[in-house]
């Protein structure tokens, strides 16, 4: 009986002990877990990809713990508001993240609400190094009063770190695995529902023979503009819309397209090269290139990363379509504005000698610097099947059920 009384002690006194170890252990109240890695792509991608739950699943530690988890999504799509509630497994339990701050390219903080658990705060912050992207997730939970919880909060890191740092690799290989890497934080991407209109359609090819030269697109799809708006005056059509431009080869000396201008009918007799045809529709990317005309695909393809990177469906193979808009002045550089003169004699002579040369009709006014401005469109979507030659009718026809549609302006 003594020797059972004495282990009941010892039990006690290795709880209260415990207990006391917990109650006074420094740092004990708070739990803290950081993993980071490296990734080579841009800011913009790590950060879109980390602002949304729309890819979450793709990366996350413990999406392959329970596959017959489910997940529900609210508020918006990405950003401060965006919320998923899960439900699974014992490995995965149950609860919610909600993205609570979001600082473009720099931070994501969400708050992490473990149903019968803890709340604690999740934080991806985003940082440019020479080798890539750092990022850094970190988790951070207040323990309370409760000894057991902060003895257990000492062993969080060695508990779910490696986790933190399975999901980072599972990020880095998402990410890199996109074949555009062009950063598109500079512009400005809408997404667009388009529908399709009538319209007339002329296809011209731009070649020059001069290692000095370049094909001029501008001059390609200005002579097939001429053609389109005499075939519309002819015809008493009435021009609904800006023309969509596509160019269908770039290569160093040749340059192919067609335009689509959209009319309020094209059921007239077609001829000279024009063709009856609709406008681009259906979803799509849009993004304004400010710069040279020629080298829009760049922008064209900072589209193709945005929706690579945002899981979005688009043919790889499509080309971009374009709308050419007036020419718009260039923005000056800071410090290029003509500082005003303080010297109140320098000034006056200035005022005197502007006066002399515009009597003298010397005086010019500075002209403005203009630069091109284009509407690219990315479609979006899948690819539409190939149709198996050898399967069609002897007479050539495609059939109804079996017909790639035509791509949107022709």
């Amino acid at each position: 009986m003594r020797h059972l009384i004495e282990v009941f002690l010892a039990i006690v006194a290795t709880i209260v002990v415990l207990l006391l170890i917990g109650l006074f252990l420094p740092g004990g109240g708070h739990g803290h877990v950081e993993r980071s890695i490296i990734i080579e792509r841009p800011p913009s991608h790590v950060f879109d990809v980390l602002n949304s739950f729309k890819r979450f699943n793709e990366w996350s530690p413990w999406a392959k713990k329970d596959l017959a988890a489910s997940y529900t999504f609210e508020g918006p799509e990405a950003g401060q508001g965006a919320l998923m509630a899960w439900s699974g497994n014992e490995a995965v339990g149950a609860g919610r993240f909600e993205i609570i701050e979001s600082t473009p390219t720099s931070l994501v903080k969400m708050v992490q609400r473990v149903t019968n658990g803890r709340t604690g705060t999740v934080t991806f912050d985003i940082g440019t190094t020479d080798l890539g992207v750092k990022v850094i997730w970190k988790y951070d939970v207040e323990l309370g009063g409760n000894p057991i919880e902060r003895i257990k909060g000492k062993y969080l890191d060695s508990s779910i770190g490696g986790d933190y740092q399975y999901g980072l690799m599972r990020l880095k290989a998402l990410i890199e695995s996109s074949a555009y890497a062009r950063d598109y934080s500079d512009i400005t991407i809408t997404p667009l529902d388009l529908v399709s209109a009538p319209a007339l359609k002329h296809a011209g090819l731009v070649e020059v023979y001069s290692s000095t030269d370049f094909p001029d697109l501008n001059a390609g799809v200005a002579d097939s503009m001429g053609k389109l708006q005499a075939f519309v005056d002819r015809n008493k059509l009435l021009v609904t819309g800006p023309a969509q431009i596509h160019v269908t080869l770039r290569e160093r000396y040749r340059l192919g397209y067609f335009v689509v201008l959209p009319v309020d009918r094209n059921d007239v007799p077609m001829r000279d090269e024009i063709e009856a045809a609709e406008t681009l529709g259906g979803q799509v990317l849009v993004a304004e290139h400010v710069g040279e005309r020629r080298k829009s695909n760049v922008t064209f393809e900072k589209l193709q990363a945005y929706a690579s990177i945002n899981g979005m469906v688009f043919d790889p193979t499509a080309k971009a379509v374009e709308e050419f808009l007036p020419d718009r002045e260039a923005p000056k550089a800071p410090g290029e504005e003509v500082a005003l003169p303080t010297d109140a004699a320098v000034a006056d002579a200035s005022v005197a000698a502007t006066d002399a040369a515009m009597v003298d009709g010397e005086s010019e006014a500075e002209e403005a610097v203009m630069v091109e401005v284009t509407r690219v469109f990315l479609r979006l979507g899948p690819p539409a099947a190939p149709v198996d030659p050898l399967a069609l009718p002897a007479d050539g026809t495609v059939p109804a059920e079996t017909a790639v549609p035509e791509p949107a302006g022709g």
